[in-house]
């Protein structure tokens, strides 16, 4: 066996002895945050089924390479939100890509495997077209599907799946991964992404290669530490701008908010004495001037606000409400 995907090991083992005793479910539901892994936990699932070696999946024969390159006739990858516009697919999209073809015989392997993202946007209408199929699915066809947060999918398609929680995987196996991943000599930087990472090992994995963003997401923190010495005014227009990056790119602006948890828990750290890292001199300050109880409120509307983000409630209400929170806590 060669599972490209990393950590998740309960997950992988419930799957594949489910397998070896031909007891897979017609359709899984997979649920975990953002760049946790639940795409290429479904692939290595599409591979596991139409692999043509003994130990499947390997990974390399050239039917699991068709699906890690999503070029496979079987194996189709559709997803429900498009962050580009922020809009979600319609009917008629969702009919042509997923039901027009889950009737159809597996042409170059063994099993069809749709996998469709972002499930947890779906509409009530858009449900009912799917339901059918859950509920009837045609014999060598699996329905893998994919959100962030369980409580935002219909009951009504959660009552026809089989559900798997991906869990954040832990600081210290990351930064053991990405150490083998590629050579770099400096581990503190390993280790921050890491802790950046929130257990999202794709996240790590796209900062590791790519410096420039790593530059980028510790400007966002430091950015956001500045919010403690704006006047309301100035948090309200804070709040306008991450409302319209909300509309223009709704995953990577939650990734941003994510963020803004990460450098709190960086002032808790401070506010403990923690002396193994160096911190910018803003941390230095900011958690100089904030007391525990007030990093801790700040923590907490935050996730509030990211909670009700997921919920659709109105962007703009809900980071106004945090600012003015934000604002009369300190």
């Amino acid at each position: 066996m060669n599972w490209t995907t990393f950590g998740h090991k309960k997950a992988i083992q419930g799957v594949y002895k489910a397998y070896l005793s031909d007891r897979l479910s017609h359709a899984y539901l997979i649920i975990g945050m953002q760049n946790v892994g639940k795409t290429t936990f479904a692939l290595d699932i599409a591979k596991l089924l139409n692999c043509v070696s003994e130990n499947k999946p390997c990974s390399e024969c050239q039917s699991c390479k068709r699906i890690e390159s999503n070029n496979h006739t079987d194996v189709s990858v559709i997803d429900i939100f498009s962050d580009q516009n922020s809009s979600v697919s319609g009917i008629d999209e969702l009919r042509d890509s997923f039901i027009s073809k889950t009737n159809r015989k597996p042409f170059e392997g063994t099993s069809r495997v749709f996998i469709l993202k972002s499930i947890d946007h779906m509409r009530v209408e858009q449900a009912n077209i799917l339901l059918k199929t859950l509920e009837e699915p045609p014999e060598d066809t699996k329905i893998i599907l994919l959100a962030k947060n369980i409580d935002t999918v219909l009951e009504t398609i959660r009552s026809r799946c089989q559900v798997i929680y991906l869990d954040p995987i832990k600081e210290s196996e990351i930064v053991e991964y990405l150490s083998t991943f590629r050579s770099i000599a400096d581990e503190q930087i390993l280790q921050n992404i890491a802790k950046l990472s929130q257990g999202r090992i794709g996240w790590a994995i796209k900062m590791l290669n790519d410096p420039e963003e790593m530059n980028y997401v510790n400007q966002i923190m430091l950015d956001f530490l500045q919010i403690f010495k704006f006047s309301l005014i100035e948090k309200f227009d804070f709040a306008q701008e991450i409302s319209i990056k909300l509309q223009k790119n709704r995953t990577e602006t939650i990734n941003e908010i994510n963020l803004w948890l990460a450098c709190l828990r960086d002032l808790l750290l401070l506010k403990s004495g923690y002396e193994n890292y160096n911190f910018h001199e803003d941390y230095i300050r900011v958690s100089n001037e904030l007391s525990f109880n007030q990093i801790l409120q700040t923590g907490n509307v935050i996730s509030e606000t990211l909670e009700n983000l997921n919920l659709n409630i109105n962007p703009r209400l809900c980071l106004d409400m945090l600012m003015l929170k934000v604002h009369y806590f300190n």
